[in-house]
């Protein structure tokens, strides 16, 4: 059983019943809508969507609405896209228009209050860059020192800004009530500055649902603010793309490693995005540097990998999902023999409960259990768990189908659904019974249980303790 989640970006080419489907049976666990793109109607048709292919293949697709913050991005182009050549001479205007190689319309009439003679102008996550060279009330010349082709809806980066946009606009809170109302599964906010962003939208969130509420660090700023971000997060997405572009690219990797490891520590279920199979856009089969980036990725300790254009517009989406099953495979029988999470156990933060699930992915190891069991309606304890990266696959039994599936995204974790049991007894009786079913568990295996918020005589308390199958 994979143990890594992948994470699809829907977009134009993917954003249809049948190649749902694929994904879904190709290992996809959750799909992300990018509100940059797109209207509120075509967001509507393609959660439909996703949730009429999750009854049918009788597989829970967790559905996450990334809202698009405050970036700049590129207006609408000819022809679909446009060519900037190297040494060439173009504007980038807050006009209205239609763009093209001279002409790019970018959506913010004040920009050019903001900007000076000099400033570098990074566009579709820094593979771009321009050089102003003059400005005017609604045009700002440049010099492109880097080309390449360009879409409509890329983001425009200027690191040298000398103005700061809200992390929360206006049209994010629209996007919000939008996928509120239609029961999406996790909200990633963008552009977060410091953990007041992300406790301002759960004010937001917690008035009338339950999302699970994702931080991507993606500025400088946030990245200095990392571990208070954290602290009040329910997961995090290192969005590489525009931290590429704000930190300097030799910094990423480290970048990377560092909040992967101050999430492990918390429990908290990371993301790591941008660039993922990048080259199979166009390409069946991937680089050698894609594929040690995503096996690097996992044994640094990730939850999840998620592809971005390589599924929204590429022409092998299926292909890059399966490629994805197969890397992370591969890396977790390394990350099976690791013993970092029990041997550096004294930088992880503890609470009861982590000291309960350290005991348990120990003594599953010790006896060779086949399943990690764990009774919960919350979508902590078993991230808990998971944290240690245990051997054996952690199954997390809850009546609670939006639990299911906000626990997609946690390494090693499978949610399955109950039936809502009178008491503890009768849960695992059945749910034993259904694992047996499904073959994952058999006659004569052991599995730990580990059980949270157990009412012991008026007392609230942790329980493990250890079955075997008969």
């Amino acid at each position: 059983m994979r143990k890594t989640k992948i994470i699809c970006t829907i977009g134009h080419f993917s954003a249809s019943a049948s190649m749902i489907e694929k994904l879904a049976k190709a290992g996809m666990d959750c799909a992300r809508l990018n509100f940059s793109h797109g209207t509120h109607a075509e967001h509507l048709r393609v959660i439909n969507l996703i949730r009429k292919v999750s009854t049918k293949i009788g597989k829970e697709i967790a559905i996450m609405q990334d809202l698009p913050g405050s970036k700049l991005r590129v207006g609408k182009l000819e022809k679909g896209s446009v060519y900037l050549k190297r040494s060439s001479f173009l504007s980038l205007t807050t006009e209205d228009i239609v763009g093209n190689e001279k002409r790019i319309p970018v959506g913010y009439d004040d920009l050019p209050r903001y900007v000076d003679n000099g400033t570098t102008i990074f566009l579709s996550d820094g593979s771009i860059r321009l050089i102003v060279l003059d400005k005017n009330n609604i045009e700002i010349k440049c010099k492109c020192e880097i080309g390449g082709e360009l879409l409509p809806g890329k983001g425009v980066n200027i690191p040298q800004l000398k103005h700061d946009f809200k992390t929360f606009t206006s049209l994010d809170k629209e996007h919000l009530e939008f996928g509120l109302k239609n029961d999406v599964d996790l909200i990633a906010v963008s552009f977060v500055r410091k953990a007041s962003d992300i406790e301002y939208v759960r004010k937001l969130v917690n008035k009338s649902n339950d999302c699970s509420i994702i931080a991507k660090i993606e500025k400088k700023e946030a990245v200095d603010n990392m571990e208070s971000i954290i602290e009040v997060s329910d997961a995090v997405m290192v969005a590489r793309g525009d931290l590429g572009v704000e930190k300097s690219l030799e910094q990423v990797p480290m970048i990377q490693k560092s909040i992967i490891s101050h999430c492990n520590n918390k429990a908290i279920p990371v993301i790591v995005a941008t660039q993922m199979l990048e080259s199979m856009i166009n390409n069946s089969t991937p680089t050698r540097a894609e594929v040690t980036d995503i096996a690097t990725a996992i044994l640094d300790g990730t939850d999840s990998v998620m592809l971005s254009d390589a599924t929204a517009v590429g022409k092998y989406p299926v292909e890059c999902v399966q490629m994805l099953h197969r890397v992370s495979l591969t890396a977790e029988e390394k990350i099976a023999s690791y013993t970092r999470y029990t041997t550096n156990s004294g930088s992880i933060h503890k609470d009861i409960r982590d000291v309960v699930c350290e005991a348990a992915n120990q003594i599953s190891l010790d006896i060779g259990a086949k399943l990690l069991i764990s009774p919960t309606n919350s979508k902590e304890m078993a991230p808990k768990i998971s944290r240690f990266r245990p051997k054996a696959p952690i199954i997390a039994l809850t009546d609670n189908q939006k639990t299911i599936r906000k626990l997609k995204i946690s390494w090693g974790v499978y949610p399955i659904q109950t039936n809502k049991e009178d008491n503890l007894t009768n849960l695992l009786e059945t749910s034993i019974k259904r694992l047996t079913e499904e073959n994952l568990i058999k006659r004569g295996d052991r599995a730990v249980i580990i059980c949270d918020n157990i009412d012991l005589s008026k007392q609230m308390g942790e329980l493990l303790f250890v079955i075997e199958a008969r």
